[in-house]
C-alpha cells in the first residue's frame, strides 16, 4: 500500500505516537473511573453501611447483628419497634451528603416486594436489577461496573428470616460520565495531536534520512542510462553515509568496467568491419546475428535478414549443417570452397561452445580468386612452356635423328635439315629469352631502370622507316603521324622499344595483304599518348581479357607459323607497368582491326 519509505516511517511514527497517546488517555480514564468507583465503594461500604448498622441498632432497640464474617447479611429489625421506615429516611438522610443524595444519588426504601416505600427523589417503582433481586433473597448487593449507565446499592433489613425492608441507593453516575466525557474530548484532542506532530516529526526524519538516498538513486539512474552523473553525497558518518560510499565505489567501479568493456566492443566491431576477411557470426539456433561489410560484398547481398545458416549453406551447394558443426569436436575444423558471382571463396568454419552447450558458429569468408587464377596461370604457364619448348626440341631431334642415320645424303636435303635445326634452335632461344625478360620484370624490386633519355617521336619515326621494307612485302601502308609535340621522358630506351617493336610487328603480322597500319602520338593532359591501330583480322571480344596472359594466342597454329611466342604482349604490359608506371589496352573487331593504345605519364616539370 505504502510504496515509499518516506510514507511509511511517517504513517509508524504516526500510528505509534497515536497509540502512546491512546494508551495514556485510556489508562488516564480507567484510573478515574476506578477512582470514582473505589470512591463510592469506600462511602457505602467503610462509611454508610457500617455507620447505618448501628444507628439502626440505637434507633429500633430490638435489634439484633448476627455475626457475619463475609459481612453479606442484612440487618435484623423488630417490627414492632417505633417507625421504622421513618427512622431508616432519617438515618440515610443523615448521610445524604456524603452518599451525594442530594446531587446525583436517589435514596429509596423498599417493602419487602420490592415496591418503593419512599424515594427521595419521587419515584414510584425502582428498575429491577441484580442487586434488587439479591437484597430481596436477603443479600446484600452493590453493582459498580465500569460500563453499566449507574451503579446501586442494595442492603435488606430482615425481620427473622425475612425480608422487611431494603435500603436501595442509586447512583446516576452523571460525574463520573462528566468526567469520563471530558477524558475522551482530551483524549481524542491528545491522540490528533500526538499524531499530527508524530506525522511532522516523522516527515522531517524520514526527509532527512532519505535526502541523500534519493540523490544516489538519481544519479545512479542517470549512469545506468549512460550519462557521466558525479555521485556524491553528504558528508554522514551513520549507516547512509557508508552507503553513499559503497554506492560511489560500485558505481566508478561499473562505469569504469562498462567504459572499458564499451571500448573493447567498438575496436572489435570497426576490427570485424574492416577486416579485408568476410565475417559471418550464426548463433545457436542458426539466425545470423553479424555480417561485416566485406561478407556483403562478397556474397553480393545487401538484405540479410533472411540468412539461416542451413538453408544459406545449402543454397550454395556447400553440403554442410549446423548440427554437423555443433556436434564436432572442437579440435575439428571444416572448410568449403564455393564459386559465388564469379569469385571463388573459402568458407572457414569455427563453432564456439559456450559452458558445453551448443554455441555460435563463426565463419570466415576468404576470396581466393586471385589465388585461384595465379595457380591455374601457373599450371599453364608450366605447360605452355613445356610445349613451346617440346616442339623445337622435337623437330631438332627428328631432323638430328635423320641426319645421323643418312650420312651419305644429298647436300641440299642436309642443308635443309641444317637451317629447319638452326630455326627451330633460334626459336628456343628467343622464347627462353623472353621468359628471362619476363622473371626480370616480375622481380620488380630487384629490377634497375635505366635512365636513358627516350625521345618518343624520334623512336617511333625509326620503328617506322625500318619496318616499311617488311611492309612492302606484303604490300602494306605504314604510317607514322604526331599530332602534338612529346617531351621526353627517362626510362630503359630498349624496353620500350621493344614494346613498340612488338605491337606494330603484330600489326604487321595480323593484317591482310593491301592492309593500313597507322601510328599515332600525342600529349593528352599528363599523359602521353601512343596508338597503333590496323585493319587486320581482330581479336574476338570473349578473348580480349585474356590477350595479355603468357602463351596465350587467339589461334595458336596461326601464331605459331608466323614465329609468335606468345610472350609479346605480356611483355609489353610488364614492362609498361614496371619501368614506366604506364598501361596498355587493346580494343579490336573481329574482322575489322585492332587498336592498341600506350600510355605513359608525362614528365612533372
Amino acid at each position: 500500500m505504502f510504496k515509499s519509505i518516506r510514507t511509511r516511517s511517517a504513517v509508524l511514527f504516526t500510528l505509534a505516537a497515536a497509540a502512546a497517546s491512546l494508551a495514556a488517555g485510556l489508562i488516564g480514564i480507567l484510573n478515574t473511573v476506578s477512582g470514582f468507583r473505589s470512591d463510592f465503594e469506600t462511602s457505602v461500604y467503610s462509611t454508610f453501611t457500617e455507620d447505618m448498622k448501628q444507628q439502626l441498632t440505637s434507633a429500633a432497640n430490638a435489634v439484633s447483628i448476627p455475626d457475619q464474617p463475609d459481612g453479606g447479611a442484612g440487618v435484623v429489625i423488630n417490627e414492632t419497634g417505633p417507625d421504622n421506615v421513618e427512622n431508616l429516611k432519617n438515618i440515610v438522610n443523615a448521610h445524604a451528603d456524603e452518599l451525594g443524595l442530594r446531587t446525583y444519588a436517589e435514596f429509596c426504601i423498599l417493602d419487602r416486594n420490592g415496591a418503593v416505600v419512599y424515594s427521595s427523589r419521587g419515584s414510584s417503582a425502582v428498575e429491577a436489577s441484580d442487586v434488587t433481586a439479591d437484597a430481596l433473597a436477603g443479600e446484600e448487593a452493590f453493582s459498580n461496573r465500569l460500563t453499566a449507565e449507574f451503579s446501586d446499592y442494595a442492603l435488606p433489613l430482615m425481620s427473622g428470616d425475612s425480608v422487611r425492608y431494603i435500603i436501595y441507593i442509586k447512583d446516576t453516575m452523571s460525574v463520573q460520565h462528566a468526567v469520563t466525557s471530558g477524558l475522551r474530548s482530551s483524549l481524542l484532542l491528545s491522540v490528533l495531536l500526538s499524531a499530527a506532530a508524530a506525522l511532522v516529526f516523522g516527515i522531517l526524519i524520514s526527509r532527512s534520512i532519505l535526502a541523500p538516498v534519493k540523490t544516489l538513486s538519481a544519479q545512479i539512474r542517470k549512469t545506468a542510462e549512460g550519462e557521466r552523473a558525479v555521485l556524491s553525497a553528504a558528508e554522514r558518518s551513520d549507516e547512509l553515509g557508508e552507503l553513499a560510499g559503497a554506492l560511489i565505489y560500485l558505481t566508478s567501479s561499473v562505469r569504469k568496467k562498462s567504459e572499458k568493456k564499451l571500448t573493447e566492443q567498438t575496436k572489435i566491431a570497426a576490427i570485424l568491419q574492416n577486416m579485408s576477411d568476410g565475417i559471418m557470426v550464426f548463433d545457436s539456433k542458426g539466425k545470423l546475428t553479424l555480417i561485416n561489410i566485406e561478407a556483403k560484398k562478397l556474397l553480393n547481398r545487401k538484405y540479410v535478414d533472411d540468412i539461416t545458416f542451413n538453408r544459406f549453406f545449402k543454397e550454395i551447394n556447400a553440403d554442410i549443417t549446423l548440427e554437423e558443426l555443433q556436434y564436432a569436436p572442437p579440435e575439428d575444423s571444416a572448410e568449403r570452397e564455393i564459386t559465388i558471382n564469379d569469385l571463388t571463396l573459402q568458407f572457414s568454419f569455427a563453432p564456439v561452445s559456450k559452458d558445453d552447450k551448443d554455441g555460435d558458429v563463426i565463419v570466415i569468408l576468404h576470396d581466393v580468386t586471385k589465388h585461384e587464377r595465379l595457380e591455374r596461370a601457373r599450371r599453364d604457364f608450366v605447360a605452355d612452356v613445356s610445349h613451346e619448348l617440346r616442339t623445337p626440341l622435337t623437330v631438332i631431334k627428328s631432323y638430328a635423328d635423320i641426319l645421323a642415320d643418312t650420312p651419305d645424303a644429298e647436300p641440299e636435303v642436309r642443308t635443309r635439315f641444317l637451317d629447319t635445326i638452326s630455326s627451330e634452335t633460334d626459336r628456343m632461344t628467343k622464347i627462353i629469352s623472353d621468359l628471362l625478360t619476363l622473371s626480370k620484370l616480375d622481380e620488380n624490386a630487384n629490377y634497375t631502370r635505366p635512365d636513358d633519355d627516350i625521345d618518343i617521336r624520334s623512336m617511333l619515326e625509326g620503328l617506322a622507316e625500318r619496318l616499311e621494307l617488311t611492309a612492302r612485302k606484303k604490300e602494306q601502308t605504314i604510317t607514322y603521324t604526331p599530332i602534338n609535340d612529346v617531351p621526353h621522358i627517362i626510362g630503359d630506351r630498349d624496353g620500350l622499344e621493344r614494346v613498340f617493336t612488338n605491337i606494330i610487328s603484330n600489326a604487321l603480322k595480323y593484317t591482310p595483304t593491301g592492309g593500313e597500319i597507322n601510328i599515332f602520338s600525342s600529349k593528352v593532359y599528363n599523359d602521353i599518348i601512343v596508338k597503333v591501330s590496323d585493319n587486320g583480322i581482330g581479336i574476338p571480344k570473349d578473348q580480349l581479357p585474356n590477350i595479355f596472359d603468357r602463351f596465350y594466342r587467339v589461334d595458336k597454329a596461326r601464331s605459331r607459323d608466323k614465329g609468335g611466342t606468345g610472350l609479346g604482349l605480356a611483355i609489353a604490359k610488364q614492362t609498361l607497368e614496371s619501368a614506366f608506371h604506364g598501361k596498355i589496352s587493346i580494343a579490336s573487331e573481329l574482322n575489322k582491326g585492332t587498336d592498341v593504345t600506350v600510355t605513359i605519364p608525362a614528365p612533372k616539370r
